[in-house]
């Protein structure tokens, strides 16, 4: 007698919801949620909180397998004298799997964990995924120190918070690529927060919350600089009038100088050196 093989696999819908489960381990931060709270609240320079090992390393080793490859995506690449750096499209185009896993952290569970974390009591996902998704930065990339747009561009949405995860497997903090937390008067970081794989950082999101690493990345060519990103939002019905664009402060010397001598190069030149990098990465 013949036996199926689909009859020896669990159920699908058994299948799923213990892949969902391993997504987020709410039962486990919720259980450290006051520690993280107390941590977000003395944040310096500003109310931020960096948890290691935040989720289940599998799911993001296999975000990690499933990062869309630089040749054949459509991607958002900002190459300017503020930034050099690249983005998904909000999660259109991702794997299957990733996108569940951004649904995942932006279901109510999770919400309720960032809810008690930040004190934000009204704290909501942004539909559109405006602005998120995967970010990408390769040897030379850099964004200068500066604050984000606080309001949405289509939704009455005022943001709130960011939440960085990396997934960059032995890192080497010489390469760079720290992101800087800084003072909005002096401009020094209170806190530098290396990305490592695992490392999540929740952050304030206002006018004075400077961020970035303004330095160029140096790490092999091979290599890159890995993120998912998402921001969270409370509800204003006045955020589309007050619509305004990111802030940044004037980069460093060095980049600076790049970025000048980048403005006398051809296009062409810089689309022919990406093209023979990217092939240089997939040898």
């Amino acid at each position: 007698m013949n036996v199926s093989i689909a009859s020896k696999r669990p159920p699908i819908s058994e299948a799923f919801d213990a892949a969902v489960a391993r997504m987020i381990p709410i039962e486990r931060l919720m259980a450290a949620k006051d520690a993280f709270r107390a941590q977000f609240v003395a944040g310096r320079p500003y109310p931020h909180v960096v948890i290691d090992d935040f989720f289940d390393p599998e799911v993001l080793e296999r975000i990690t397998a499933d990062f869309p490859s630089e040749s054949g995506r459509d991607w958002i690449k900002y190459d300017t004298e503020n930034e050099i750096k690249q983005t998904s499209r909000g999660i259109a185009d991702l794997s299957a799997f990733t996108q569940a896993f951004f649904m995942q952290i932006c279901a109510e569970p999770m919400m309720g964990f960032l809810r008690e974390v930040t004190g934000h009591p009204d704290l909501v996902p942004d539909p559109l995924f405006h602005g998120g998704g995967l970010h990408e930065s390769f040897r030379g990339g850099w964004l200068n120190l500066h604050v984000d747009w606080t309001q949405h561009p289509v939704l009455p949405l005022a943001r709130r918070l960011n939440l960085i995860i990396y997934l960059n497997r032995d890192w080497d903090p010489a390469w760079g690529g720290a992101l800087d937390l800084c003072d909005a008067t002096t401009k020094q970081a209170g806190a530098s927060v290396v990305p490592l794989f695992n490392r999540a950082v929740i952050f304030e999101t206002n006018d004075a919350t400077l961020h970035g690493f303004a330095d160029p990345l140096t790490c092999p060519v091979d290599r890159s600089r890995k993120s998912i990103s998402l921001f969270y939002w409370s509800p204003d019905p006045e955020a589309i009038k007050k619509s305004s664009f990111i802030t940044f402060l004037p980069g460093k010397r060095h980049t600076r100088i790049k970025a000048l001598a980048r403005s006398f190069v051809p296009p062409i030149a810089y689309v022919a050196r990406d093209r023979l990098a990217g092939l240089l990465r997939r040898r």
